[in-house]
């Protein structure tokens, strides 16, 4: 019986001891989340680069991405149009133009009769900036919260949120209504921002600039990175497709830059046209990263990163050029950097990141065309006009507005003072650009708020209208048809699938390594991020988290 009592005790001991712990174990595993938060964003990256370079990659780069970290193959848009200012926005609001409001890089606003920039917000001044430069600008036409804003509320605001990149959108938009926003500034050759965040640049911000690193890159030429030779993958150099730069005969390696700086009357801008200026938004990133003390408090956070190089030098070249290519394997090795200075800093488990792509890109349409594939350039402003011309002979008005973002917006106080009925002349409309050579289809506003379409081309149109702000026919064009009159570079921006698949990576804290086909949206990303943080969902959020499937 004393040996019963003793082994009754020992247990009871034991319990007691061990209860404790697993409580403190439960409790960590359930407030367990990342330091930091790194949030990637290619502009312009089409979902095959990685695959059709990878040859030509290093190890430490997109291959540590693909091999260590989780890879959806499967991801798209599921909206339209397809550019930066909806990317950024959709991907850290977690919902679509139709709720975040983002309708394109810029759009028509009826109240104002004119067009108005993503991010033009008046009464605001540059910050570090040339007088006048960099006014007028945030986030104010986003009117939902971003995965950032949620955090920074989650936590009483000890969270720190920091958007970077060569692009002003391309900050301002994934750094929220609550962050801080750096932007490249051409004019000046720094990294600046908008009182909207801050009344002075942080001293971190002020000593980077003084380092001039743009000039410093600007030194060199911009020459292949390996043989040009090697270049397998991609069509010959000199070519009809691709875009000139100014003063140059031919689009050819090498690239004098600082040729092209004394002769051709570039200032430090033309950085923005080179790989070299994805390299320079790393540097800010990790300066960012240490003069902020980022991923070092009680609470997580976020960095968003915003690689836009990629984009200049796709419009130029085209995705079939030597010049992409090159800029990507010059990316695998600034993305290598990112990676090993994060391991070294926080240790892989400590870090989540990922990588995605605010839209892609189609191919050149006329080096299309020269192969038999069907596609070419829709005249956009000879198709309005035509339509303006049908109205005034049909109805007395041209009733024609504007077309902004692939939308005809009608004059609505001209129809009422007519007696003309709005879904009437929306047909009409509808009709009449149909019968347009390069158009696939048109719908109505009043069908695209009345109906519910679940699939298709008219889904994605559907995700893309917002009813106070969108027009009242949209039309969407035959695929590889793109607006435009020249036969050099490419744009983005139709609901077909070359732009609308997207990257999707996912890297260090709590990630395995493997990859899934099954379908994704781009608007699953912020709700994602926000359950490994353990935070509510943005606002507006119609996405759905994607980590039972990161298994």
């Amino acid at each position: 019986m004393k040996i019963s009592l003793l082994r009754l005790v020992l247990v009871l001991g034991i319990i007691m001891s061990a209860a404790p712990e697993s409580r403190s174990q439960a409790q960590a595993k359930y407030n367990d989340s990342p330091k930091l938060v790194v949030g990637i964003m290619v502009d312009q990256m089409r979902a095959d680069y990685i695959r059709k370079y990878w040859d030509k990659f290093g190890d430490d780069g997109f291959r540590r991405l693909v091999n260590e970290g989780f890879t959806f193959t499967n991801n798209h848009f599921d909206y339209t149009p397809t550019a930066t200012g909806p990317g950024h926005a959709s991907v850290y609001t977690g919902t679509t133009p139709a709720v975040h409001g983002v309708m394109g890089n810029s759009w028509y606003v009826r109240e104002l009769d004119k067009s108005i920039n993503v991010i033009e917000v008046p009464g605001f001044k540059g910050v570090g900036s040339q007088p006048g430069e960099e006014d007028n600008k945030g986030p104010g036409n986003v009117l939902t919260t971003t995965v950032g804003d949620e955090l920074r509320l989650h936590t009483n605001f000890r969270s720190k949120v920091i958007g970077i990149s060569r692009k002003d959108r391309g900050a301002i938009l994934p750094a929220g209504h609550t962050g801080q926003a750096y932007w490249f500034e051409d004019a000046s050759g720094n990294f600046v921002s908008s009182s909207y965040h801050m009344e002075t640049l942080p001293g971190w911000v002020t000593s980077f600039n003084n380092q001039k690193l743009p000039a410093k890159y600007l030194k060199q030429s911009w020459e292949t990175l390996l043989p040009i030779e090697e270049y397998i993958e991609s069509m010959p150099d000199d070519n009809l497709y691709e875009g000139l730069f100014k003063g140059s005969e031919t689009p050819e390696f090498p690239y004098n830059l600082p040729e092209m700086m004394e002769k051709q009357g570039y200032g430090l801008g033309l950085i923005s046209g080179t790989p070299f200026s994805n390299d320079l938004v790393l540097d800010m990133a990790i300066a960012a990263i240490e003069g902020e003390s980022l991923g070092s408090g009680d609470t997580p956070d976020m960095l968003a990163v915003s690689f836009s190089a990629t984009d200049a030098v796709g419009h130029q070249f085209g995705p079939a050029s030597i010049e992409v290519q090159d800029t990507y394997l010059r990316l695998d090795r600034t993305m290598a950097r990112l990676l090993d200075y994060l391991d070294q800093n926080f240790g892989k488990d400590n870090v989540l990141l990922f990588l995605t792509a605010d839209h892609a890109v189609a191919y050149v349409p006329d080096y299309l065309v020269s192969l038999g594939i069907p596609g070419g350039r829709f005249d956009s402003k000879a198709g309005i006009e035509s339509l303006r011309t049908f109205l005034s002979e049909k109805y007395g008005e041209d009733l024609v507005l504007a077309f902004s973002n692939y939308g005809v917006f009608l004059n609505h106080a001209v129809m009422d003072q007519k007696g003309l009925d709005h879904e009437a002349v929306q047909k009409e409309v509808a009709r009449f650009m149909l019968s347009l050579d390069g158009v696939a289809g048109a719908l109505t506003a009043t069908a695209l708020t009345n109906g519910q379409f679940t699939e298709g081309i008219q889904a994605r149109l559907q995700k893309g209208f917002n009813q106070k702000r969108s027009g009242d026919v949209y039309i969407w064009l035959e695929p590889h048809m793109t607006t435009g009159g020249s036969s050099r570079g490419t744009t983005h921006g139709s609901p077909w699938t070359y732009d609308t698949h997207a990257p999707m990576h996912w890297y260090g804290f709590g990630v395995p390594a493997g990859s899934s086909s099954h379908p994704v949206k781009i608007s699953d990303i912020a709700s994602t991020v926000a359950t490994f943080l353990h935070s509510p969902f943005p606002s507006g959020n119609t996405g759905k988290p994607m980590n039972e499937y990161m298994r």
